[in-house]
């Protein structure tokens, strides 16, 4: 069996410095790409060191400045002029360069994940860290290394605008009223947003019991029901077993309460069996792990994407998530990192991502006079959530039935409020909240 050596090529390290020793124009294509490290000959590393020190200083890269450089740095009895002829010499043509530097990069690539597997094994043999810590920095460094990967050249906006006029004829080319996002399941919703893209992190946020969890899954079971879709669902709050119990009130028409007491007839015993074959249809996947740790819902997600399996994001709710390096920050900086972190994520793995929120108590404290609807401002430890969001949704009751703000029985009248939207307009509609069912409707229009 050969011996796997560390990868490199030599011929590409040779050829790149070669070609750009022999065309000093080069300096200026490539030395905003490669990295010394992208060298693994030390003899290749030094003498990329010098060139990029030139090209940085603004003089001319050739093999004269460059063995001036060497000496300056004490490095030219290791590597005299000799060694950059040959370097040079190597190099029968300039014009296929670009295909060497992409061997360069690739095989610095490898030694990358190499060492990076090694470092990983080092930390697993030790035992003393929690596996939780160890496959979260591996997810962290392996992803930085893929990143690099994908990393392209400056795209001209005439290829730019190809794709997008690509787009607009595709969008043209559906039914009219159809949606170019995925189907929030409800009308006046996706009339506003022309359902949720992929990549746009969306804000659902309301004060305590106006129903903004019974929302979510409310549009969690909408989705995959119209398109087939596959929805994460991640509670912090709640339960499996207590998601379920909504979710089958929500598809059999049972009331909640009947459910959990199991006091049902046979005619809603009937319905309930119904609700389960709709829901066992549907792609709805829930965290069993009830973790609060933001780099744990990322693995579990970037494994749903790979499988194919990721059409949205729900996560219930931004407050009570953590960040794994949270520990030294203010609960202000950590949820300012907690919404940054959700929509770089909704963007690289190319999907919705619809995270709840809570209210500050501002809404409360305002007098009628001036106005008791929920604002932008009131999102509780705001932070950067209004910058980084591109919807903003707000659940809104106007008069609760009593003074017990966690009741939900019987129905309300919920005024769902557009409060932002980075891509079409603001504005409201309103649903029916049927707390007995977990069931959000819509308002019938009288004729």
């Amino acid at each position: 069996m050969a011996e796997r050596r560390i990868p490199y090529s030599r011929e590409a390290e040779a050829h790149v410095l070669g070609s750009i020793l022999i065309d000093p124009n080069l300096a200026g294509e490539y030395c905003g790409r490669l990295a010394t490290d992208d060298f693994y000959d030390d003899r290749n590393k030094k003498v990329y060191g010098a060139i990029e020190k030139l090209y940085l200083k603004k003089k001319e890269v050739d093999v004269i400045n460059v063995i001036e450089t060497l000496k300056q740095a004490g490095w030219y009895e290791e590597i005299n002029d000799s060694y950059l002829f040959e370097l040079v010499e190597s190099v029968p043509t300039v014009l296929n360069t670009e295909q060497y530097v992409d061997v360069l990069k690739e095989k610095s690539l490898e030694r990358e994940l190499y060492y990076e597997t090694l470092e990983l094994s080092n930390r697993v043999l030790k035992g003393e860290e929690d596996v939780s810590d160890i496959l979260a920095s591996a997810e962290k460094h392996i992803g930085n290394i893929v990143n690099k990967q994908r990393v392209a050249n400056l795209m001209p906006i005439s290829s730019a605008l190809d794709g997008v006029f690509d787009a607009i004829d595709a969008n043209r080319n559906r039914n009219v009223g159809s949606l170019i996002g995925l189907d929030t399941g409800y009308k006046e919703l996706n009339d506003f947003t022309f359902g949720f893209q992929p990549g746009e992190l969306i804000i659902l946020a309301a004060r305590p019991g106006v129903g903004k969890s019974a929302f979510a899954l409310n549009v969690a079971q909408k989705s995959c029901t119209n398109t087939g879709g596959h929805v994460a669902f991640f509670s912090l709050e709640m339960g499996i077993d207590q998601l379920v119990m909504r979710l089958l009130s929500l598809s059999s028409n049972v009331k909640l309460s009947k459910i959990r007491s199991g006091d049902m007839s046979d005619e809603e015993t009937t319905k309930l069996l119904g609700g389960r074959i709709a829901l066992d249809n549907l792609h709805i996947y829930l965290d069993e792990t009830t973790t609060n740790d933001l780099e744990s819902i990322k693995i579990q997600c970037r494994k749903l994407k790979r499988e194919n399996k990721l059409d949205m994001i729900i996560i219930d709710y931004l407050q009570l998530l953590t960040l794994s390096k949270g520990k030294n920050m203010s609960r202000y900086e950590e949820v300012s990192g907690l919404s940054r972190s959700l929509k770089l994520l909704a963007r690289e793995l190319e999907v919705p991502i619809l995270a709840l929120s809570q209210l500050s108590r501002n809404v409360e404290n305002r007098s009628a006079e001036q106005g008791n609807k929920p604002i932008l401002s009131d999102l509780r430890e705001s932070g950067s959530i209004e910058q980084d969001a591109d919807i903003v949704l707000f659940l809104h009751r106007e008069a609760p039935v009593d003074n017990d703000p966690t009741k939900t029985q019987g129905s309300k009248k919920i005024e769902v409020i557009i409060a932002k939207n980075r891509q079409g307009m603001t504005g409201s509609f309103p649903l029916i909240f049927r707390g007995d069912y977990s069931s959000f409707e819509a308002v019938e229009k009288k004729k």
